[in-house]
Parts: C-alpha cells; structure tokens; sequence
C-alpha cells in the first residue's frame, strides 16, 4: 500500500480558510488535517492528508457574528468536540479552539459555503 506524501505547512491563522481551499485542489475531499500552535504568535502548522471517513450530516453551527450566536453563551468547548461543526470560517472556528486546545487532529469537508469540521482529537494547553 502506497502512504501519500505528508508535508506539514507553517501558516498564519488568517490564511487558514485559503490554505485548505487550495489543499481541497489538488486532493480529494473530505481531507485529514493536524494542526498545532507554533511558538510565533498567530503562526500555526498543518498536515495534510486525504480522509478515509466522511462527516456526519447532522452538527451544530459556530458563528461568532452577533446576529448568528444567539445561543453561544448557552455553548462549551466540549460541545464542539461531540459531533461535526459547520462554520463559514475555519479561521474563527480554530482560533477559538486554540484558546483551549495546543493541537487539533480534524476531518475537514467544504460544503456549498459552510466549512464542516468534526474534531477527532485535542491536546490542551
């Protein structure tokens, strides 16, 4: 069995949602992300791969405009570890996740204009 080549990227957080926009070119979808905090500030690290699972249909929103997270406050971290998130950015979604967590291991599909993450793994700070 032939294992594709892994090359783990350094980027800023705020190119985040085009960095696995341009990784969605060239591989299949959903794709296998590790993503982990760098010791520069914003800056983090991301592996790539193809997924051999799909997401779930069914998740929860994440949204941090005003008029789309009436029930945030209602929410906890660990509400978006127990089943797919869907969110119109991947920036906001794992930077508020790096507020809790040092490293993520996702499954990331994009779907219409909704990123859709379903969290498999964490490392806290």
């Amino acid at each position: 069995m032939n294992e594709e080549p892994r090359e783990k990227k350094e980027i800023h957080t705020i190119n985040l949602d085009e960095f696995l926009a341009a990784s969605f070119v060239s591989r299949e979808k959903p794709l296998r992300i590790e993503i982990c905090k760098e010791g520069t500030q914003g800056y983090i690290s991301v592996l790539v791969s193809t997924a051999e699972e799909d997401i779930e249909e069914d998740g929860i929103d994440f949204e941090l405009s005003p008029c789309e997270c009436l029930d945030f406050d209602n929410m906890q971290v660990s509400d978006f570890l127990k089943k797919p998130v869907f969110t119109s950015s991947a920036y906001e979604f794992f930077d508020f996740m790096f507020m809790f967590f040092t490293s993520l291991e996702c499954i990331v599909d994009f779907t219409g204009n909704t990123w859709k993450v379903r969290v498999l793994r964490t490392n806290k700070i």
